[in-house]
């Protein structure tokens, strides 16, 4: 097969039975379970966007994605609910399970409110992101 072109529209496939989210320039589209058409460069980032979390194999960087492109021989098969419930609660890309003495990883809360907007953060953080207060 010859090289695609980025601008080249290929065949996207979700291969969950839920809307997904990619993100291209900015801008959200929604990933309808099934086929799409869409240039390859965002099939590609869309992809990347969605990996099964908890699925990667960090000995090999194989890694299950939700989102298969036909035209790149991606596994489009479908994803089952069951299937993909072994992952849940996954909060990484990696499989943990697949290394050894590798311990869970787990969330732990910040305790110093530095990026928080909360009212009890005990940096006075601004409410707005430009240099010129536009209540001013």
């Amino acid at each position: 097969m010859a090289e695609l072109a980025h601008n080249t529209y290929v065949t996207l496939i979700n291969r969950t039975q839920d809307t997904l989210t990619g993100t291209w320039d900015s801008k959200q589209y929604d990933l309808l379970s099934g086929k799409s058409e869409h240039p390859l460069d965002r099939a590609v980032k869309f992809k990347e966007q969605n990996p099964v979390m908890g699925s990667e194999d960090p000995r090999t960087n194989s890694i299950i994605y939700k989102i298969g492109v036909e035209e790149l021989h991606d596994d489009c098969s479908p994803l089952t609910p069951e299937f993909l419930a072994r992952f849940s609660g996954s909060i990484e890309r990696w499989d943990r399970a697949k290394l050894v003495g590798a311990r869970p990883t787990e969330v732990v809360a910040g305790d110093n409110g530095l990026y928080s907007r909360n009212d009890a953060s005990p940096v006075g953080l601004p409410a707005h992101s430009n240099f010129v207060n536009p209540n001013s």
